[in-house]
């Protein structure tokens, strides 16, 4: 006969990590002071898109569907879109 302790087995110990030294962080920095930044105005004809940023060139608007046809100038692709999701600013 066999004694309990030896047939169940013993769970294996659990492995600890060694704990790293303490990460020594900068000593906390002062804010930078607000920079107030400003868009300069847009070339005659040009439009930003609220959404994204980007900016195109109107070729035409269509006030009673309140839409503009916008040539985009990073993709050099046209879109028509709402009058409300473009601006001059």
């Amino acid at each position: 006969m066999v004694p309990l302790e030896k047939t169940e087995g013993k769970p294996a110990p659990k492995r600890r990590r060694p704990r790293r030294a303490a990460a020594k962080r900068p000593a906390p920095q002062k804010p930078e002071p607000a920079v107030e930044r400003s868009a300069g105005p847009l070339p005659p004809g040009h439009v930003r898109k609220k959404a994204t940023g980007e900016l195109g060139r109107v070729q035409s608007v269509d006030p009673r569907a309140g839409t503009a046809t916008v040539l985009w100038l990073r993709h050099g692709t046209t879109s028509t879109v709402p009058l409300t999701a473009i601006s001059r600013r």
